[in-house]
């Protein structure tokens, strides 16, 4: 099938399409309202449908919602590639059918996504999967289902199995669909687009006029609804990350080294961490992590002397003092943190204050995931609150405990009394 790309496809998609000639897996377009991630996707699996002889299998989560809302956007496709009277447009059940080939595209909703098992077709394979608003799953799990039900034929040479994915990112950083799309760590099998409206110029005026309302009205809103980004309460955690190399000979003039552990065993990791706090600009550097569950006392001291870090003193979570003595007796010195009324806010509080924190995601991959994801607890009406969640948050404690002796303790004294 020939096409003009630049005719019918976004500028702001171009690259998206032609990531589509590559051999990803799975091409994720996220990104804010009325940016044209689902016109674009729907042009993709016409297309594909015209040129290939494989069935596709468009998903949402809801399935009473698919007339209104895939299956129209499918057609709108067709219509923008000029391709509509070659195809059959069935309502019951829903299904597009390429008249001259006979493969076609059905439609299911993932409300029990157990039924997905069921899914086979004949003469042509599914090889193309579009689930829209991917968001609405709750767990990723639910996912994997419909990926282990629809990758399990071999595939006529030349084809490839391609999953498009849309939707507009949750508000909330720790939801998994953030977590797993708004990080450092994309594998390589998987493609990812992000839009807004900006790079949409057929937004009718209206719709602008009613996007600057919000943008004047609720900013945090207009970010998350029309930008895209999952902006949790409305207030970013760490805006200071920088992920970057940090190179040997950086390693080599550091001088000034901080560590600390975070107690963990069967179901929370344990966590160590060796940083370098550059005092006068106020940067801090990650540089080493241990970082894993069922790791004992015995085998974390071991790593840490293997690394040669047992010198330094490593500042340690207080409520385990029977751990505390005994990573001592392997040679480790280590003392317990301070704590007191108000201490994790404070603390949470000086790492935010920083000019710089600066990870290097190849040294210590744990603690990118965590600081990148983590995102500020809620109240019940959904105001943020001044801590940060307890979950995934295991090297964000062990860097407090590190730089305690680099906090101000004459006003940790003063939040102390504020808050008892």
């Amino acid at each position: 099938m020939e096409v003009q790309t630049r005719e019918v496809v976004l500028a702001s998609f171009w690259d998206f399409w032609k990531a589509c000639r590559e051999n990803y897996t799975f091409y994720v377009c996220k990104g804010g309202r009325n940016s044209a991630k689902s016109t674009t996707i729907s042009e993709r699996i016409i297309f594909d449908l015209i040129d290939l002889p494989v069935n596709a299998l468009v998903i949402r989560k809801v399935g009473n919602t698919l007339p209104e809302s895939v299956y129209e956007q499918l057609k709108e496709g067709a219509r923008l590639l000029g391709v509509q009277d070659e195809l059959e447009f069935m309502k019951s059940p829903l299904k597009i059918i390429n008249k001259a080939r006979g493969n076609y595209i059905i439609f299911r909703g993932a409300d029990d996504p157990m039924k997905m098992k069921s899914i086979k077709t004949s003469n042509f394979p599914i090889a193309r999967v579009w689930i829209e608003e991917l968001d609405q799953f709750k767990t990723e799990d639910e996912l994997q289902i419909i990926l282990d039900s629809v990758l399990r034929a071999e595939l006529p040479e030349g084809i490839t199995y391609k999953f498009f994915y849309s939707y507009n990112p949750p508000k909330r950083k720790q939801h998994w669909v953030n977590k797993k799309h708004e990080t450092q760590f994309i594998p390589d099998n998987t493609y990812i687009h992000s839009s807004t409206y900006l790079e949409n110029p057929f937004l009718p005026a209206q719709t602008l006029e009613e996007i600057d309302n919000v943008k004047k009205a609720n900013p945090a809103k207009y970010n998350w609804v029309y930008l895209g980004q999952p902006t949790g309460g409305g207030v970013v955690p760490f805006d200071n990350l920088v992920f970057r190399t940090i190179t040997d000979e950086e390693v080599k003039s550091f001088d000034n080294i901080r560590q600390g552990i975070d107690w963990g065993y069967a179901n929370d990791p344990a966590s160590f961490l060796r940083l370098h706090y550059d005092k006068t600009r106020r940067i801090l550097y990650f540089l080493d992590e241990i970082y894993g569950v069922k790791i004992s006392n015995r085998e974390l001291a071991g790593e840490i002397n293997k690394r040669g870090y047992q010198s330094i003193k490593t500042i340690c979570d207080s409520a385990e003092p029977k751990s505390i003595d005994e990573i001592k007796g392997y040679g480790i010195r280590a003392t317990g943190a301070k704590k007191g009324e108000g201490s994790v806010e404070y603390g949470e509080k000086w790492l935010d204050d920083l000019v710089e924190i600066v990870i290097d995601p190849e040294r210590t991959p744990n603690a990118a995931r965590e600081f990148e994801a983590i995102d500020y607890q809620i109240d019940k009406d959904g105001n943020p609150k001044t801590k940060l969640d307890d979950k995934d948050n295991h090297t964000i404690d062990t860097a407090r405990y590190a730089c305690e002796d680099d906090m101000k303790y004459s006003n940790f004294a003063l939040l102390s009394q504020m808050a008892a």
